[in-house]
Order: structure tokens, then C-alpha cells, then sequence
């Protein structure tokens, strides 16, 4: 997204104050056994490249400003989440966690001063929260506001290494849960969370016996020989060098009422939405490169009870998705279905130890996300509090991603991909084939602002 929105009411010059978590007594730190999941500790080998990657989230607080009601929200929250109160560093080859109890962290917070211009606001935030987010110290996260006389926003950046994106989507209700149940000096009503840390140790006891010839290794293997040993590309030519900065950007696909027809249509033919958007991905590629076969790789959760559906970590496994795109939509619809049944199983084996499995060093280049928010507690608040989701910058000649979104207000798309005019040519003539599909599935026309928001280097 882009953040100088947030500097940009009425042009008001607005007020920024850095909020950090500390531990002031360094004995409170102790070892701790358990061991990283595998997708942090490949995160963590991969971080001295000193790429940022991070996500995060904004959002307007109700009411007048209390800065002490945010003091104990934000340590509440903490609090309550062990992955913000672990650190793991790196000796070597090995990597050790320390972790603190509850209510062993302080918050300070340090006044930046007022900003006027977006621009400023905008390249101080990210400038902020590239530094504040490194997965080799901590904490790897940080909070912002941004207060304007008559409002406050809040925004929190934390490394992919602790946080994914459902996390992330659970800050701002957690986040008014908390900041309100402060003001009115009563305990707040959030329901217990499973910890990340042992859902990682749990994972490692897990994949102790893993072998080559388990079916997700097999899955991956098809995919890669599918693609001449590589993982699947975008469909259309991107044209971009080594070290190209890349364009983000978003799109809505279809309204609150074009969502639901397109749900109503694609189950008419036995799917639904998820099927469906994979399905008008497929068709988008055949009509405009002529693809029989569906690749991409995707992310799938790994949460498999309540208590870590409201957990903070990254809780989330790759998986290839690969279909043949048949001539009649149920055909499509009931490969995809299949496929995705399949990529589900597969995504509980962690990317990194399929790819060790395999003896490979292979990167996904082209992504597709698709994440159903309407049940993420406070979605149907998001609007009312100005929420927006973020994402670090990058710059790569190869990663094309697509996150595609329900939300209570429709289906949107955000995207990244190499900046080129010849990249940008092909994404704006893929996702407008994206929209026709859909529209046909659903019988409804294309939605008005359906056309995409350049979204620049954010």
C-alpha cells in the first residue's frame, strides 16, 4: 500500500511517536529449548542478504488519544503472544531461542515530530520499519502513530519470521480489544492462543522420520519436472534484469454482490470462490499465452485448532498447485478442487525440507495467495477503521506474487512484480482477463474501479 495516505488528510501537518518493546534486565532472558519451525530458520539463514521482509498493518484508533490505554494495550498484547517474546540468534551454523516471561517487557516511545508531507511520512516509515525489523535482533517489530487533531493511527511493521499474514489481519481488532478494555479499566475478553514456539517444536518432532518418498515430495517433484527443474514462472514474458525494483500494486475483482454471484455461479458447477479464482487464473493464461496446464506454487495455514487461529507466528506451508485447464468450466473447476484438496496435505511438509529432500535449490517465482478475511475477528470493522495492510519493498527480476483477498466489501487482488513497462504491460493484461473470466462466471458486469491502483514501490 501506499503509506503516505496517512499524511495525507487535509494536507495537516500530524505527529509521529515510535513505540518500542524492551527487556531492561537481561537476566530476565532464558534459554529455551524449543527449536525455530523450518521457515524461520531458512528465513533467518537467508537474512544477512539484508533484504527487509516484513508485513504490516495500519489502522485508526477510536476516540480521543490515550497514550497510556496504548502503553498497556500494546504489552498486553505481548503478553499474550510468546512468538513477541522470543528471540533466536544465530552462532554459526546453530541457532539458539531465549525467550521472557509475561510482564517481563517495558514499552518506550520516542516523538519524531511533525511531518507535513506525505512524501516525508512516507519514505520516514519505511526507512523506520526496515531497520526496526530485522529477524537477527529484537525485538523485530515496532509500532507508529501517526496523530492528527482529530485522530490517531496506528501502524505495527514485525519480520515475516514471526508474523504471516492471517497474524497480521488479527492485530487491529486484538490491538481495540485491548486499547478499549484500557480505557474502561476493565479486563479485556480475548480468548486464550496456542504459542508459535510450540507449534514449531511440534513441527520438528513431526518431520523427524520425513523420507523422499513421501507424497508432498512427490508433489513437489511432478511440479519441478513439469517445468524443466525449475519452479512455474508467470505465463507472459516480464522482461526485467537482476536487481529490478519491484511494482506493487491492488484491484478490485468484484463487489460485495459480484463476490456472491461468483461464489453462487462456480458452485453451480461444483466449486466455489477459491476454486473459481484459480480457475479464471487458469483460463487468463490460456487465453493469453496459450496454457494447458495450470503452475503456480501456493501458501496454505498450518493452524489446525482454534487456539492457534488466534495466534501470532507464521503458520504457513508452501505447496504446488498445478491443473490442466480442460474446455468447460466444470472440468476446470473439478481439477482445481482436486488439486488444491492435494496441495492442502502437501503444504504441512515445510517448503525447506522438501526442497533438502530433493536436493535442490530452487525459489518460487510465481505465487498465488488466496485468503477468505471474513471471518478474521473485526473484518467487518476494517473500513470503519481505515485498515490497511502493508508489505516491505523488493526489488527481484524473477517473483511475481498475487494475493487475492474476500473480503465482507468483495474480492481484490494485491500484487507484486519486476517494475518494468513490459512486467506491467503483462500483469494490467492478465488480471483484466482475470476480471472477464470472473464476470462471466458470475453474469454480472465488471465492477466500476475495478482498475488498477498503482500502488509504486510499496
Amino acid at each position: 500500500m501506499d503509506m503516505k495516505e496517512f499524511g495525507d488528510i487535509d494536507r495537516q501537518p500530524v505527529r509521529l511517536v515510535v513505540w518500542r518493546v524492551n527487556v531492561h534486565d537481561p537476566v530476565c532472558w532464558r534459554p529455551d529449548p524449543r527449536r525455530p519451525s523450518h521457515v524461520q530458520e531458512d528465513h533467518l539463514r537467508s537474512a544477512d542478504d539484508g533484504r527487509p521482509g516484513w508485513l504490516g498493518a495500519a489502522f485508526e484508533l477510536p476516540g480521543e488519544f490515550n497514550a497510556a490505554a496504548l502503553t498497556r494495550a500494546i504489552l498486553g498484547w505481548v503478553d499474550r503472544h510468546e512468538a513477541l517474546r522470543s528471540r533466536l540468534a544465530k552462532n554459526g551454523s546453530a541457532i539458539h531461542r531465549t525467550t521472557v516471561d509475561p510482564g517481563a517487557v517495558a514499552l518506550e516511545k520516542t516523538v519524531v515530530g511533525d511531518c507535513a508531507s506525505p512524501d516525508e511520512i512516507a519514505r520516514l516509515l519505511e526507512d523506520l520499519f526496515d531497520a526496526e525489523t530485522n529477524p537477527l535482533r529484537w525485538p523485530a517489530y515496532v509500532f507508529v502513530t501517526i496523530s492528527r487533531p482529530t485522530s490517531t493511527s496506528l501502524l505495527v511493521a514485525c519480520d515475516h519470521s514471526i508474523s504471516d499474514g492471517y497474524s497480521t489481519a488479527l492485530v487491529p481488532y486484538e490491538i481495540h480489544e485491548l486499547y478499549t478494555a484500557a480505557i474502561h479499566g476493565v479486563a479485556h475478553q480475548l480468548p486464550p492462543v496456542h504459542s508459535y514456539l510450540d507449534h514449531a517444536e511440534s513441527e520438528r518432532e513431526r518431520l523427524t522420520d520425513l523420507s523422499e518418498g513421501h507424497p508432498a515430495i512427490g508433489h513437489w517433484r511432478e511440479l519441478i519436472a513439469a517445468n524443466g527443474d525449475q519452479l512455474p514462472d508467470f505465463p507472459l514474458p516480464l522482461g526485467a534484469p537482476e536487481g529490478t525494483l519491484q511494482r506493487t500494486g491492488r484491484m478490485w475483482l468484484l463487489d460485495a454482490a459480484g463476490a456472491s454471484e461468483f461464489d453462487r455461479g462456480c458452485r453451480s458447477h461444483g466449486g466455489n470462490a477459491a476454486t473459481g479464482i484459480f480457475a479464471c487464473l487458469a483460463l487468463a493464461g490460456k487465453t493469453l499465452a496459450n496454457q494447458r496446464q495450470f503452475h503456480t506454487v501456493a501458501p496454505f495455514h498450518t493452524r489446525y485448532d482454534l487456539r492457534s487461529m488466534r495466534s501470532v507466528g507464521w503458520y504457513v506451508g508452501m505447496s504446488p498447485v498445478s491443473f490442466r485447464v480442460a474446455d468447460t468450466l466444470p472440468e476446470i473447476l473439478r481439477a482445481a478442487r482436486l488439486e488444491l484438496r492435494r496441495a492442502k496435505k502437501t503444504a504441512q511438509v515445510p517448503f525447506s525440507k522438501a526442497m533438502e529432500l530433493l536436493g535442490a535449490a530452487l525459489r518460487d517465482r510465481f505465487m498465488v495467495s488466496y485468503m477468505d478475511y471474513r471471518t478474521v475477528p473485526g473484518s467487518d470493522c476494517w473500513p470503519q477503521w481505515r485498515t490497511r495492510f502493508l508489505i516491505s519493498r523488493s526489488s527481484d527480476a524473477c517473483e511475481t506474487y498475487l494475493w487475492v483477498s474476500r473480503r465482507q466489501d468483495g474480492i481484490c487482488v494485491n500484487f507484486r512484480h519486476p517494475g518494468t513497462a513490459i512486467a506491467r504491460t503483462a500483469m494490467d493484461d492478465y488480471l483484466a482477463e482475470v476480471v472477464a473470466q470472473a464476470c462471466l462466471i458470475s453474469g454480472v458486469r465488471p465492477r466500476r474501479g475495478s482498475q488498477l491502483t498503482d500502488l509504486g514501490r510499496l
